[in-house]
C-alpha cells in the first residue's frame, strides 16, 4: 500500500487542507499521514504523529514508518523552529526510500538565473539585480525612477521595500505591522545607514517598479495555480485576481488583498487587450514548468504571480512552489475537488515509475 505524509512546521498548520486531501486517500489505495520534522525519532527512524481512518474520517494519534512519499507544506521564517526543522526535512530528502511530490524551488535570484537563460521568458522578467553593498542602490535609483526590493527568501510580500528618488529626497515605502510605512531620507549616509540595517538579516535582489494596472488606485496582480495530474502532466488549476489595499503596492492577501474572479478583469478591458492578456499568461503557464524542471529537481505545483501594467504589457514578478489556495477556491471553486484529489492522483502515478525517475 502507497503511504504519504503531510509534512509542516506546526502540528496544527493546514490540518483543514490535510482533511480535505485525505477524503481522496482510500480512493488510491494511500494510508494519509500529517506529522512535524520534529516528530521524528532518528534512531528508530520511526514518526509519531497521525494517521487519518477513512472509516471514521477522523485522524488518530500513531507511530508509524517513514512514508514512501511527502508532501511538503514547511513554509520556513527566520526563527529558530524554522532552522532546527530545515536539515531534518533536507535529510528526507536525501533519503533514498522517501520521494517528496515536489522537492521546492530555490531562492528568487537563482530561479532568475534559470528564467532569463529562456528566449521565450526572459522578455517577461524585470530586470533584476543581487544587492551586495548600498551603493549599488543609489546607483540604480540613478537609472530609474523607482525601484522595488525583496528578500531573495521572501514570502507573503514580507520585507519588500518601494524606493522613489524625488530630486535630493529618498522615500522608502514598506509594509509592517502597524500598516502602510514610509520614510524619507535627505542624508546619503542615512539612506545608507537605514539599508544596512534592513540588509543585515537578509540578501536583498533590486527591480525597477512597474506601475501595475489598478482599480480604485488599488494595484492588481493575477495569481494562476498549476499542478500536476494522473499522469504527471501539467494542468492550470485556475487563475484570479488580487487587489491590493488602496495606495498599496503589494497585492498580498496576508497584507489585506481582496480576491476576484479572473473574467471580471478582463471584462473591464478592451476586448482585444483581454484576448491578449489571457493568451500570454496562458503561454508562461505552459513554458515555465518545463524550463524550470529541465534544471531543477521535480516539482508538484507552482503558483505563479503575474502583473499587468498600465501599457498592459505582462510580467512574471514570483514564483512559488508552496502556493497558497485561497484565490483559487475563492474564484474557481468548481475546480476545488481537482486540486485536492490531484495531490493523491500524483503520488499514485510517482508510485508506477521506477525510484530512479522519482526525482527528475
Amino acid at each position: 500500500m502507497i503511504s504519504l505524509g503531510f509534512i509542516t512546521i506546526h502540528p496544527e498548520q493546514e490540518v483543514e487542507y490535510a482533511t480535505n486531501l485525505a477524503k481522496y486517500a482510500a480512493a488510491y489505495n494511500i494510508e494519509f499521514y500529517r506529522f512535524t520534522p520534529f516528530q521524528l525519532q532518528p534512531v528508530s527512524q520511526k514518526i509519531t504523529g497521525y494517521k487519518y481512518n477513512s472509516e471514521i474520517n477522523e485522524w488518530q494519534y500513531d507511530t508509524f514508518s517513514l512514508p514512501m512519499f511527502i508532501y511538503d507544506r514547511c513554509f520556513y521564517r527566520g526563527d529558530s523552529l524554522s532552522k532546527k526543522a530545515i536539515p531534518i526535512v533536507n535529510w528526507l530528502k536525501q533519503n533514498p526510500t522517501i520521494t517528496f511530490l515536489g522537492y521546492g524551488l530555490p531562492n528568487k535570484w537563482d530561479v532568475y538565473t534559470e528564467l532569463i537563460k529562456d528566449d521565450d521568458l526572459s522578455p517577461y522578467l524585470p530586470s533584476t539585480t543581487k544587492i551586495t553593498a548600498e551603493e549599488q542602490i543609489t546607483q540604480l535609483l540613478r537609472l530609474h525612477d523607482a525601484l522595488i526590493l525583496k528578500p531573495i527568501a521572501g514570502a507573503q510580500g514580507k520585507g519588500i521595500v518601494k524606493l522613489v528618488q524625488r530630486f535630493r529626497i529618498i522615500e522608502a515605502s514598506f509594509h509592517s505591522k502597524k500598516g502602510l510605512q514610509t520614510k524619507q531620507f535627505t542624508q546619503l549616509a542615512d539612506f545608507h545607514a537605514w539599508l544596512f540595517n534592513i540588509m543585515q538579516n537578509a540578501t536583498y535582489l533590486a527591480q525597477p517598479f512597474i506601475p501595475l494596472l489598478s482599480l480604485q488606485y488599488s494595484p492588481l496582480d493575477v495569481r494562476v495555480l498549476l499542478q500536476k495530474d494522473a499522469s504527471g502532466d501539467w494542468n492550470e488549476i485556475g487563475r484570479g485576481v488580487r487587489k491590493g489595499k488602496e495606495d498599496s503596492f503589494i497585492t498580498n492577501i496576508s497584507h489585506g488583498a481582496s480576491i476576484s474572479p479572473f473574467e471580471e478583469l478582463m471584462k473591464r478591458l478592451p476586448p482585444h487587450k483581454a484576448t491578449f492578456i489571457t493568451d500570454e499568461i496562458s503561454s508562461l503557464c505552459e513554458r515555465i514548468p518545463l524550463v524550470l524542471e529541465a534544471q531543477l529537481p521535480s516539482l508538484f505545483e507552482l503558483g505563479l504571480d503575474i502583473c499587468i501594467s498600465r501599457d498592459y504589457s505582462i510580467w512574471l514578478l514570483d514564483l512559488n512552489s508552496k502556493p497558497g489556495r485561497k484565490t483559487i477556491i475563492e474564484t474557481t471553486p468548481e475546480s476545488t475537488e481537482k486540486m485536492y484529489e490531484n495531490v493523491m492522483a500524483y503520488c499514485s502515478y510517482l508510485a508506477t515509475l521506477p525510484s530512479s525517475q522519482h526525482k527528475e
